[in-house]
């Protein structure tokens, strides 16, 4: 606390993992006041951990519809090819 007119050195908490849980966690995060604009450290630190958790949740996005993929007759693999490549990969023409 300050004294006599002088400013506290206050550090913030930086935040951890577990702050970042949700969509809804990141998009209410608000990193904390320095005296001009945002602390670097933990903002910097809450952007590499929202980074990460994004990395993680689309690997295994990614790794889920590989399974997906796998489980699919092949006739349903080859119709759900040509919807995604669009009337241009399709057999009307």
């Amino acid at each position: 606390m300050g004294r006599g007119g002088e400013l506290a050195r206050e550090t913030p908490d930086e935040p951890v993992a577990a702050d970042f849980e949700s969509w809804a966690d990141v998009a209410h995060y608000r990193p904390p006041a320095a005296l001009l604009g945002y602390h670097a450290g933990a903002t910097d630190r809450a952007l590499q951990l929202i980074s990460r958790l994004v990395a993680e949740r689309d690997a295994e996005v990614a790794w889920l519809r590989d399974r997906l993929r796998e489980l699919q007759p092949e006739g349903e693999r080859e119709r759900e090819r040509g919807t995604l490549i669009g009337p241009a990969g399709s057999d009307e023409g």
